[in-house]
């Protein structure tokens, strides 16, 4: 398997899709006249308190007060007395605000590097899932504890596995004295104001994609070619020799990403044995269907199952990262007889989603028979950047019937015609609508004017979507 990372600056965004074998497996995107807040640290005040919700509202400086969860976070101010209002306090953005939220912080600061994260504060140590030889857990555990850092808990990336000592406590250093700066900020600075900005889009790509087995990190803008490529000599200087610019307009069009993009927006997704899953999308879940569709195999019906739902646990895991799917997540596989079949399934899932750079947790079937796991939330999913609510249906995924508008028009007909003093009508509206009063042998429009003695005539226009209408009143 080969990975690319293809990195597209156009005029209003920048977009940065992970390929493997020719097949978009991450997408992040940048709109340029769009602030991007996450991973900002602030110095803020303390608006409110609502012991009710366990929340403190907190003013960055931004146009809304952020949101603090009392029960993530110390409820104590920096010298250990409880938090009240007015008090100064240091948090970092989690989520962005979002339609009438506020923004999402917390007071567990921490500040990231390619191989580790630094937790100002902390005493704590954890290494990465994925690193699973245990001599090496071991080797990056001593690391630590012989550096004796003080008030500084540590996270060890995937990628500080293998890297020799003097590249990680470069980098460490390097991290707290990041920290430090912004614990000197604290003493001087005028709240609310910034303490430190998370890099760019390009920049976080290449600290956490770039590693060894990357084949080509590929960029059409010589700008940010250039500002990678001065990252890289700081943090890894091996890594540039992967780096490569190319002048084309559109890098996702020239490397057949952008109808993978179309096709990852949609609710069906095939299955190359003709099987299909259905992924719908709830304010609280996500639920993802799983049949056989045009798969009926040969003559094991059992094994004909448990094929389509082999393939559709690959296939979930892919979309679950192309469409970054965060939160709790049901699905709804095809019913198996056999726990053998379930276990084997579930085993398959769980060594996909670990190919998942966001953290899960697969939770198994539930009593209904339903597979049950949580992704964790990084930002907006796919569909939420690129697709916006429906103005007919409002996100519902479902459109009012020609009945029910045709008879919601009917009673508009009879309040205009029995109260008021108006004898005729035009009505423009949707084709399908004006069929539906106006075709037949004795049609609605001919029934209604012959019970009230009045004229109606309806235009039909086809930019009206169903639910939409007008109707013009004459004396």
């Amino acid at each position: 398997m080969f990975t690319d990372i293809i990195l597209d600056v156009g005029s209003h965004q920048i977009r940065v899709g992970v390929v493997e074998n020719q097949k978009l497996v991450e997408l992040y995107i940048d709109e340029e006249n769009e602030e991007k807040t996450v991973g900002n640290i602030y110095r803020g005040i303390v608006k409110r308190i609502l012991p009710g919700i366990q929340a403190a509202f907190i003013d960055i400086g931004k146009n809304k007060n952020a949101y603090l969860s009392l029960k993530e976070n110390n409820i104590a101010d920096e010298n250990g007395n409880k938090l009240k209002q007015g008090d100064h306090i240091t948090v970092q953005i989690q989520k962005e605000s979002m339609g009438t939220k506020g923004y999402k912080v917390t007071r567990n600061i921490s500040i990231a590097g390619k191989y580790t994260v630094m937790m100002p504060g902390e005493k704590s140590i954890g290494i990465s899932r994925k690193i699973n030889d245990e001599n090496e857990r071991l080797r990056l555990k001593k690391l630590y504890k012989n550096l004796n850092v003080n008030n500084y808990g540590i996270i060890f990336r995937t990628d500080s596995s293998g890297k020799n000592e003097e590249e990680l406590i470069k980098e460490i250093n390097y991290l707290i004295k990041q920290c430090e700066t912004i614990k000197m900020k604290e003493s001087y600075i005028k709240a609310p104001a910034l303490l430190y900005k998370e890099i760019s889009l390009p920049l976080i790509a290449a600290r956490d994609f770039m590693t060894k087995d990357i084949r080509h990190f590929v960029i059409n803008d010589k700008e940010k070619y250039e500002e990678i490529a001065n990252f890289l000599e700081l943090i890894d200087s091996s890594l540039k020799d992967k780096l490569i610019y190319k002048e084309e307009k559109n890098l996702f069009e020239y490397y057949l990403i952008e109808s993978q993009i179309e096709k990852a927006l949609s609710r069906h997704v095939w299955l190359k044995s003709g099987g299909m899953i259905i992924i719908d999308h709830t304010e609280a879940l996500t639920v993802i269907d799983v049949n056989t569709a045009k798969y009926t195999g040969k003559k094991d019906m059992e094994k004909t199952i448990l094929q389509t739902n082999i393939e559709a646990a690959h296939e979930i895991a892919k979309q679950l990262r192309l469409r970054n799917i965060g939160g709790i997540i049901i699905i709804d596989f095809i019913d198996m007889k056999e726990e053998s079949h379930k276990e084997k399934l579930i085993k398959i899932l769980e060594e996909e989603l670990k190919k998942d750079r966001v953290k899960t947790s697969l939770l198994g079937f539930t009593k209904l028979g339903l597979v049950e796991l949580t992704r964790k939330k990084t930002g907006p999913s796919l569909t939420s950047l690129l697709l916006s609510k429906c103005p007919s249906c409002l996100g519902r995924g479902l459109t009012a019937s020609v009945k029910f508008i045709g008879d919601k028009i009917e009673k508009e007909i009879d309040y205009i015609f029995t109260e008021t003093i108006y004898n005729n009508l035009v009505i423009e509206a949707n084709h399908e609508i004006v069929n539906w009063f106006c075709s037949g042998e004795i049609s609605y429009k001919q029934s209604i004017e012959e019970k009230y003695k009045k004229k109606i005539d309806f235009i039909e226009n086809y930019k009206f979507p169903i639910d939409k209408y007008n109707i013009i009143k004459k004396k």
